[in-house]
């Protein structure tokens, strides 16, 4: 199997959530997605509880997969696979510990995603997002969960579409935890 949509999915740092009533009130301008600039603002506008700044390890465990053409140890490979890609270690700078991205929640590449919902208030996120995979399809995901200084924890709901196989449904959650000063470069 050609894991290519692991690389839509992967290092996916702190999150991969569901939430079924997302607040769409970062999205300004009403047109159903939510820009770099309404992010933003977004993490200005709510309150977002600063993280610990220094090295962050993610880990993403899939519970639940829904190919029912594919054998339980396939899914179970399957499931493995992505969460292997998807797991990882970050550094946060101070800056980027008070004030991160708005891609930090989507993994490498979040920032090309479409997204239709953000939420980060306080401790709390919820988003949904869509990302193009070099025609091979889309993967949206779900996010919701917690996150405090030291640590995250986030309800995961990923929807993989592929051309010739139809939805790849996966769900799961995904931890984190800061784990102490980044490495010297």
């Amino acid at each position: 199997m050609n894991f290519t949509f692991l690389k839509a999915i992967g290092s996916s740092r702190a999150l991969l959530l569901i939430n079924g009533c997302a607040d769409n009130s970062a999205d300004k301008d009403g047109n159903g997605v939510i820009d770099s600039k309404e992010r933003a603002a977004e993490m200005n506008y709510d309150a977002f509880i600063p993280m610990k700044a220094g090295l962050w390890e993610t880990k993403v465990v899939f519970d639940d997969i829904n190919v029912p053409t594919l054998r339980k140890a396939q899914k179970q490979q399957i499931m493995d696979a992505v969460a292997k890609s998807a797991s990882s270690q970050s550094c946060l700078t101070d800056a980027e510990a008070k004030k991160p991205g708005a891609d930090f929640f989507g993994g490498d590449g979040a920032e090309k995603c479409v997204y239709k919902a953000f939420d980060v208030s306080g401790q709390t996120v919820n988003m949904k997002l869509s990302c193009a995979m070099e025609g091979m399809g889309t993967v949206d995901m779900a996010l919701a969960g917690v996150m405090g200084e030291t640590e995250f924890i986030y309800d995961s709901k990923v929807d993989v579409r592929l051309p010739m196989v139809g939805t790849v449904a996966m769900k799961g959650k995904t931890t984190g935890k800061y784990v102490g000063a980044c490495p010297a470069s």
